[in-house]
């Protein structure tokens, strides 16, 4: 029902052909422990850096299961509340003085309690152990968020980066494939500027397969900051499933 509020259609479940499709069918019956392990912010932190030890991980600050262990004051004075059993779910606190304690420990409580699973049905989600933490906030150049690269990785091979800039305020977005060559298009973003490749760009990509090694498709999220490659997170589902691909051929071309 949510592809065809997108779409104006529904799905082909039983021949999929289209990018989308593909994601919805693994939402579907894709059952490997693994996607629960990948999906879980606290514990792919493990996995990041026995794999790809050259990725730099954001400081973790503070985790736990209950939400009124928060305390504000012996946190930086800068950082990001996040859960780790969902996607899209944080609180970036830029200056810690302009919040109040009690409204971090309201929403951290909010979070333990909901299901992410409900949203779209990300199967992966479910047996996450709930958790919520506090790390460390990444800046650009200019002080704002960096830019996102999004590294969609088919059966181990790089064939898709998406760049994200001014996600919380102007957010642009190109495409490009793994030689660093312009796609033409957007996946529910404006068309930005086209940027020159980051320096640090065949070590993003092989950290990306190194991550994705025998897994039919991921999406690796990376920043560079100075030349210095941060690991984002791993995503099995983009977009749940209903990435508005503009043109729309890019669907059947990533479905391929």
């Amino acid at each position: 029902r949510m592809y065809r509020k997108e779409f104006g259609r529904l799905p082909d479940l039983y021949q999929p052909s289209g990018f989308n499709e593909k994601i919805l069918v693994k939402i579907l019956t894709d059952r490997r422990p693994f996607l629960t392990s990948f999906s879980d912010k606290l514990r792919v932190r493990e996995y990041v850096q026995r794999v790809a030890p050259g990725l730099a991980l954001p400081e973790l600050y503070w985790s736990s299961d209950r939400a009124v262990s928060l305390h504000l004051e012996s946190l930086p004075d800068s950082f990001v509340l996040k859960p780790n059993h969902g996607s899209g779910w944080l609180r970036v606190v830029a200056d810690k003085r302009t919040v109040q304690r009690e409204d971090l420990v309201r929403l951290a409580r909010t979070w333990l309690a909901s299901d992410f699973t409900i949203v779209g049905r990300e199967w992966a989600y479910r047996s996450i152990r709930r958790a919520v933490y506090a790390e460390e906030l990444l800046r650009g150049k200019d002080g704002g968020s960096p830019p996102d690269y999004k590294l969609f990785v088919f059966g181990g091979k790089v064939r898709l980066i998406q760049v994200d800039r001014d996600r919380f305020t102007r957010h642009t977005q190109v495409l490009y494939d793994e030689q660093w060559n312009a796609i033409e298009g957007t996946i529910r973003a404006t068309q930005g500027a086209s940027l020159p490749a980051p320096a640090s760009l065949s070590a993003m990509i092989a950290a990306a397969e190194a991550l994705s090694l025998g897994v039919d498709f991921l999406r690796v999220d990376l920043y560079d900051i100075d030349g210095k490659q941060y690991f984002g997170e791993l995503t099995h589902y983009p977009n749940k499933g209903l990435n508005r691909f503009e043109p729309a051929s890019l669907d059947k071309m990533r479905g391929r």
